[in-house]
């Protein structure tokens, strides 16, 4: 079942790890990420954080940092700052234009991809068409 924040369904040739629209805080400041993406992208029992890479449709290799938060009993995932916000200003997802998104998903022959997404004006089928930038 797809989260409820889902705006991409499958991935030709890929395996989508998740996608979401992206809210005001995940413009400004930090990308809040589905819980169910630890279970593919776990973190070591008595660290809050890990690194990770993905590259975007340039080939541009960003190293993210995935963290949870150190207090309350749930795991609350996100995207660390730095490098994401130097990804949302680069691929210009942080405008009030337009509706934003991302997908993160893994290429079945390479590694973990990235793309940041713009909502089309037009539908199909009544589903919002989501195009690269």
């Amino acid at each position: 079942m797809a989260h409820k924040k889902e705006i991409i369904g499958d991935i030709p040739n890929g395996t989508k790890v998740f996608s979401k629209k992206l809210g005001k805080t995940d413009r400004e400041a930090q990308l809040i990420i589905p819980t169910k993406v630890l279970k593919q992208f776990p973190i070591q029992n008595g660290y809050y954080e890990r690194d990770f890479t993905a590259c975007d449709a340039q080939d541009r290799q960003w190293e993210f940092i995935l963290a949870i938060r150190q207090t309350g009993e749930h795991e609350k995932p996100f995207l660390r700052p730095p490098k994401w916000h130097e990804f949302v200003m680069a691929h210009g997802l942080s405008r009030d234009d337009a509706d934003y998104g991302v997908v993160f998903y893994s290429d079945n022959n390479g590694p973990l991809q990235v793309r940041g997404l713009r909502k089309n004006q037009n539908s199909l089928f009544g589903q919002p068409l989501w195009e690269q930038v």
